[in-house]
């Protein structure tokens, strides 16, 4: 009778693993790697802590922050990177939303910060109707909203507020 209330305890033991609710029609993952393919070369690599798919939608949601390396054409050279501490990507759209805290970077040395960039992987382009900051080598951008190629190495700030010149 001791070892059968000792096995049946709500001890921190193995009941961890099912603290999660489990949802019908929801693939949860932790700890991802995800490598894109376009015509046989890498287009992009995703990291993420916590990855939920539902399924029915079609859609990706990440809420443990992720991290996207977007390659060149011939999927060699990392050319751009966001990262952000939430997430989702429509998958029939092709369309990655990134949500607080979200940076990217370009081969130029310019960074973004900003709430909220979304890329529309089918149009190659990056866009956000968010307040922007971008730090380039030479300065500071500030304004609202951002329009920009899928390697960020061309941009425009929808409007821009000012601009501040850094000393070499």
């Amino acid at each position: 009778m001791g070892l059968a209330m000792a096995a049946c305890s709500n001890g921190p033991s193995g009941a961890e693993r099912f603290r999660i609710k489990p949802e019908v029609g929801v693939d949860r993952m932790e700890q991802v790697e995800l490598w894109f393919y376009q015509n046989g070369s890498e287009k992009a690599y995703m990291k993420a802590g916590t990855m939920l798919w539902y399924r029915a939608e079609n859609r990706i949601e990440m809420e443990d922050g992720f991290k996207v390396d977007v390659y060149d054409s011939k999927g060699l050279k990392v050319i751009s990177r966001i990262s952000a501490k939430r997430g989702s990507r429509d998958v029939a759209k092709a369309l990655l939303m990134a949500k607080g805290s979200v940076v990217a970077n370009n081969l130029a040395g310019d960074t973004l910060f900003t709430e909220q960039l979304f890329m529309d992987e089918k149009a190659g382009r990056v866009f956000t109707a968010a307040p922007v900051r971008i730090r380039t080598p030479r300065e500071w951008l500030v304004g609202d909203g951002l329009e920009a190629n899928r390697d960020m190495s061309e941009y425009r700030i929808l409007r821009l507020k000012g601009n501040v010149r850094l000393d070499s």
